[in-house]
Formats: C-alpha cells, structure tokens, sequence
C-alpha cells in the first residue's frame, strides 16, 4: 500500500483540526458537567419572627410574696403571637423551707409545663425561697432533697424547658444573700449546682448567676475551646444569667471585682465560654448612657446573649425599650439575640440522583449573637408534587456547631429511601425539635432568615430544587460506590 505523505504546512493543518475537535469535546463535556449541578441562591429577611428557645421573654415572678397563677393557654398563646417563645418562670417556695414540697405545688408545675406545651412556648424555670423584701432560705439538705422531688418533673417535661437559672441560694434565688450562707460555702454551692445538674436530663443546661462561681465549682479558669460531646462534659452543661445587665459599670455586682481590667477579663470570658452556653439575663435599673443603644448592642454581642427579658409597657422599665425603639435599635436586638439561621447557597448534585443518591451541600449563615444551645435536629424532606408524599433524610450533622458571625458548609450525601416512588419532588430543609412530643409540632421548628422559604403549616424551609426521581433499580444503584 501507498503511504500519504504531509507537507509540513499539511500536518499543521491536521493538528490544528485535532485541537479544535478536542476543545470542542471539552467545552461539551464541561457543559454536560455543569448541567449535573443546580444551584440555588436565596434572598435575606430582615424580619423580626418567632423561633424557639432564643429572643425576649416575658417573666412570670412571684407576686409580692405570693406565688404567681396558674400559666393560661390564652395567655400564652398570645405572648407567642408576639414573636416571643420563652417565658421565664420563678416558682416561690418559702413555704417549704423545713417541709417537702407538697404534690399539689408539684402537680402545678407540670401544669404549668402542659400549658406551655400546648401554647408553642418553653420556659426558663428558677426556685426561689424568697422575694421582693428577702428573707430566709432553705438549709443545704433541703435544698438538696427538695431538688430530688423535681426529678421525675423535669425528666418527663424537659422537652419545653428551655434552660435553668440555678436559683434555690440566696434573695431571689440569685446566689447571694443567703442566710444559712451557702453562697459563702463553696463545696454548698458546688453541690447545690452539680445535685442540679443530675436532676436535669443532659439535653439541658443550667445557667448560674455569677460566673466565678461557675470557675470555683469546676476549679477551672479557663473557658471552653469546642463544643463538648453531650454527656461528657458537667462544665459544658453550665451558662450563665446576668440579672442586672447594664445597671451600673460592674452590673450591680454580677463581675466579682470594680476593677475595670478585671470586669475586662471577666467579659472575655465569658464572650468565648458563651459560643458553647446559654446566656441570658434581664435588666434591672435604667442607667443611661449604659443603658443606651451603643453599649447594649455592644455587650449583647461580645456576651452572645440568647434570651433578655422584655417589660410590659404598663412596667417602670419598659422605658429603656422605649430607649432602644427611639435609638434604632430595638429591631436588631429583637432579631439578634440568640441564633438567626439564613441560607446563602445550595447545590444539588443532579447526577446522583439517576443512581439512588442525595448529594446536596449548602451554605448557611449564623447572622445572631449566638449559637444554638440545646440539641437539634437537622433532616431533608422530600415531597412529591403531586402524591404529596414525603420521605425524610435525617442528618448527623449537629446545628449547634455553626457558630455566630460565621458561615458553615453543610454536605449530605446519603441513599435515597428504597421505597421512593418515581416523579417530581420538591426539596425541603427542616429543623424540628428533636424530642418525640414536639418534632411534629411546626411551632417548635427553626425558621430560617430568608424570603420565601418558610412553610408555616409544617416548619419547613423550601430550598427551590425540584428533582424529578427515576424509577429506582438495583441497575440504578449498582454504582451506589462510584464517587459523586
């Protein structure tokens, strides 16, 4: 056979259709590729809404010297309806100071729980021995004893306890003031605080009044570095309640020193100790220019406060509200405090989806001064356009790891359900509330901070991907080990 032979001018020729062929192929492919991914951007809200176990709350305090009633349903309802999901409860116990609790006062506590239940609410819940004008408190084995008598109640209705003040010590149950001197006793107040923390189902914390107490019970000056695995960890279990938040320079006491460099030391502790804990509090005095808009936003943002009680207009103090709504900034507190959860991005592997598989990852954005701090679940839905079927795929990933001012990368990758039936499905994300009485309840679910994603009737989050599900086969999942 003859040969064909070039000239050099022919063989770049050749080449250069080689090169261009190539490219072509390239560029198609890479076009095949990109169409294997569908990407959604989301819109940020400024809304101010209802979200469960951050915000403002409304205090339940004993009246005079007299318990407070019995909580309302009504009542409660419509606290909620005010975008606020926490009240606080402290529950008068002077008269068992050298008594047991009686089972009509305990039986009014799980009430009060259902009531919440019932409403969407949770509580803050404290125990008192005095208020108003002091008085005594109880001895360390009462208090003891009488914590004892709560366990059965707080283990069967932890699900709308939001969090504990540590309460029981002291005027108010503050930790201060006591007149059998438990809060000069620090192996009292170690085994007042650690009895409590036993009493509690691990899924909670409690919050302690002043935060050098926190370091004396644990002998630990150092603030946590992570979040700790749920039940290996008392000190990660112990936030804090700060109950004259700006009422002077040193918050009437709550730092253990005047010393400005000192209360410094004290706040930074608790700005990293606080990633990890609970802090809340209330206000106590109108002080301005301390207590004006500057420095309010200020320290509720180093301190990450989650819940900050709000007074009723008919209330004296209601007047530094009054302050904040003129100021300006009344809307970004009542936004910030706590979490504020808001989606950036997401993108859905298409491709994965012909071979029994979800890969998704998304952006989401921690907009509060806080990190959740009670476990929560995090799954994706998926429902059928027409059927309205869903199927659900539940996470590992832990939401109390995306830390405020941040913004976290979220991947799930994981096998479709087996049962799945083909057709269009829209894709949801959902954040319900891990215990069994409430993971149903949309009221108890996190809203995210975006436009037009939230469905109020279920608690979900539309994240704007429709994927339409082959029928799925052992063909299609033979490559279930093939990377995605």
């Amino acid at each position: 056979m003859g040969k064909t032979i070039l000239s050099t001018s022919g063989k770049i020729k050749v080449l250069l259709i080689l090169f261009i062929m190539s490219f072509s192929f390239a560029i198609a492919d890479l076009a095949q590729s990109d169409n294997t991914k569908e990407i959604a951007f989301y819109q940020p809200s400024s809304e101010n809404f209802a979200n469960p176990e951050r915000g403002l709350f409304i205090q339940y305090n004993p009246l005079e010297n007299s318990p407070h009633p019995p909580f309302k349903v009504s009542d409660l309802k419509a606290i909620r309806e005010n975008n606020i999901t926490l009240v606080r409860s402290i529950y008068l116990i002077s008269e068992f100071k050298d008594v047991p609790l009686s089972d009509s006062f305990l039986a009014k506590i799980t009430a009060d729980l259902a009531a919440a239940r019932e409403a969407g609410i949770k509580v803050i819940l404290r125990f008192s021995y005095n208020w108003l004008h002091g008085g005594d408190d109880a001895a360390e084995a009462i208090v003891l004893a009488q914590q004892e008598q709560l366990r059965p109640i707080l283990k069967n209705n932890y699900d709308v306890i939001a969090f504990m003040e540590a309460g029981f010590i002291g005027h108010w149950g503050e930790w201060h003031s006591s007149t059998h001197n438990l809060d000069q006793n620090p192996q009292a107040r170690k085994n007042i605080l650690f009895n409590l923390l036993s009493i509690l189902p691990i899924e909670r914390m409690v919050a302690i009044r002043y935060t050098h107490h926190k370091r004396d019970a644990f002998n630990n000056y150092t603030p946590l570095q992570s979040l700790a695995v749920p039940g290996t960890s008392q000190r990660a279990r112990v936030g804090a309640h700060n109950d004259c938040f700006l009422a002077s320079d040193d918050d009437f006491g709550t730092y253990d020193s005047p010393i400005p460099k000192e209360i410094a030391t004290q706040k930074a502790f608790l700005q990293q100790d606080n990633l990890f804990v609970v802090q809340g509090g209330e206000l106590c005095n109108y002080n301005p220019p301390r207590t004006n808009c500057p420095t309010a936003v200020a320290e509720l943002a180093q301190m990450r406060w989650s819940t900050l009680n709000y007074y009723l207009p008919k209330e004296d103090l209601n007047i530094i509200f009054q302050d904040w709504q003129k100021q300006g900034c009344l809307p970004e507190i009542t936004r910030r405090l706590g979490y504020r959860l808001r989606l950036v991005e997401s993108e859905l592997n298409q491709k994965a989806i012909a071979r029994g598989k979800m890969d998704l990852q998304f952006t989401i954005a921690n907009d509060g001064w806080a990190s959740l701090y009670n476990p929560r679940t995090l799954e994706i839905i998926l429902r059928h356009q027409k059927t309205g079927k869903e199927y659900s795929l539940l996470s590992s990933v832990n939401p109390r790891q995306w830390l405020p001012n941040s913004e976290q990368i979220v991947k799930i990758r994981t096998d479709l359900p087996s049962d799945m039936v083909a057709g269009n499905y829209q894709l949801f994300l959902n954040l319900p509330d891990p215990h069994p009485r409430l993971s149903q309840r949309p009221e108890f679910s996190i809203r995210l901070a975006n436009l037009d994603l939230w469905e109020s009737h279920t608690g979900y989050n539309y994240l704007q991907h429709v994927i339409a599900i082959p029928e799925l086969t052992p063909h299609n999942r033979r490559q279930s080990g093939e990377q995605l």
